[in-house]
């Protein structure tokens, strides 16, 4: 039986939702001067590295599966040469722009589709 999957269960449309929302949240804030420390480009590459981490788990359940993402995502923060906390609070600073986190958000989707074409998605050196 072929069963295709529900369009909202695709891990990178969780991850737009999850950033709209607190998109939403942060933008009923005051609005905060604070800088991001990583670039949009780069905040775009670690969103679509962070997100075929996440593919790459599809089909595994359980304690295996969060072990699995934990360590791959800890992989993508290595690759960039960043830290969790770095990249969550730039995403917080960002999600109050929300015309800024669109482009952002675009961009990774760029990104992804030119790697599932055969582009190479890699950090810039």
């Amino acid at each position: 039986m072929n069963v295709a999957a529900a369009p909202w269960s695709r891990p990178f449309d969780l991850r737009i939702a999850f950033l709209i929302l607190l998109g939403f949240l942060v933008a009923c804030s005051p609005k905060s001067m604070e800088q991001t420390t990583l670039s949009d480009d780069k905040i775009a590459r670690i969103m679509a590295d962070l997100n075929i981490a996440d593919a790459a788990t599809t089909g595994i359940a359980g304690y295996p599966k969060d072990s699995l993402m934990h360590h791959y995502f800890n992989q993508v923060y290595e690759m960039h040469g960043i830290t969790l906390e770095t990249y969550e609070k730039d995403l917080r600073i960002v999600a109050q722009d929300l015309e800024r986190m669109d482009r952002i958000v675009k961009k990774a989707e760029a990104l992804l589709t030119e790697k599932s074409q055969g582009s190479a998605l890699m950090p810039p050196k």
